[in-house]
């Protein structure tokens, strides 16, 4: 990724690191973990779903944070899509709702217009409800795939986003410094990280961070992680990846709009670190600047 604006402008011994939350928009749940997260946690950043069921009470939260970098979460594979149904026929199931995550998906002409006409929407819902857009991100990482990657980056630069997730954990960095996550989770950052190998280096003009965390602990970053992460974090600019989160109520007919969540209760686990008095108080001593994807792009690091 040859072209990317990554690293800072000083020496490599420092260290800064982006808190983003992804999933912002999903619940009442998720929407007030987030919103808690920024004021009194660690969160400096988050990625706004624009076809969830709660985009519109997540905006509503953002005019009371305005520390908070707002970044897109670019969704293919779950809900109801923001395009008219006819317009994207390969894009959705016979319910009408987005299909779920496929490891290999047809990426023909016709399914990367369609893809193309959806993100659109969705970029512009975002942009339409006054956010100015610092990054962007995937759900569920559907974007690996080559083509689907270099089009988000297209879109992103035509309506002036100037900065894209780094996909790349390294993995045995993680294991090292943070535990074994158990072999769900390790499986599925494995299987991520040998499809971005297999696809070999992208280069786009966006500014991205160095280092990407998280994937291969996907809701299991706790304090006992955190305080691990932070003792090792690597020099340069880091992301980490976290799902905070509080109880949503399970008879709300609206939740069953994006499915159901592989999150649950470890949603609030990941909110407590944030929180963490011991975390905060381990961030300070390491000497970790926090910071969001906006100081990435505009080169204030």
């Amino acid at each position: 990724m040859s072209e990317r604006r990554t690293g800072l402008p000083s020496g490599p011994s420092r260290r800064r690191l982006v808190v983003n939350a992804d999933d912002f928009g999903l619940s009442p749940g998720v929407n007030a973990g987030i919103a808690l997260a920024s004021r009194e946690g660690l969160l400096t950043s988050t990625t706004l779903m624009a076809n969830a069921p709660f985009f519109d009470e997540a905006a509503d939260l953002l005019r009371d944070l305005p520390g908070l970098g707002v970044g897109i979460h670019l969704n293919l594979v779950r809900g109801v899509p923001l395009s008219p149904a006819g317009s994207i026929p390969l894009l959705i199931g016979t319910d009408g709702r987005l299909r779920p995550f496929r490891l290999k998906m047809r990426l023909d002409r016709e399914f990367l217009y369609q893809a193309e006409l959806e993100w659109r929407r969705q970029f512009e819902r975002i942009i339409a409800a006054g956010v100015r857009i610092t990054h962007a991100d995937f759900e569920k990482h559907h974007s690996w795939q080559a083509p689907l990657y270099r089009l988000a980056c297209r879109l992103a630069g035509e309506y002036g986003v100037p900065a894209v997730r780094n996909l790349r954990e390294p993995l045995i960095w993680a294991l090292r410094r943070m535990g074994w996550p158990g072999w769900r989770r390790f499986a599925m950052a494995a299987g991520l990280r040998m499809g971005l190998m297999l696809l070999g280096a992208r280069a786009h003009p966006l500014a991205c961070p160095d280092h990407f965390l998280g994937q291969s602990h996907i809701g299991g970053m706790t304090e006992e992680i955190w305080l691990r992460f932070i003792r090792h974090l690597p020099p340069g600019i880091s992301e980490v990846m976290v799902h905070p989160g509080m109880p949503d109520d399970p008879t709300d007919p609206r939740l069953a709009a994006m499915g159901a969540g592989r999150l649950g209760g470890e949603r609030q686990d990941e909110l407590s670190a944030i929180l963490s008095v011991r975390v905060r108080q381990a961030v300070e001593e390491a000497g970790v600047k926090l910071i969001s994807f906006r100081e990435i792009a505009w080169r204030l690091v």
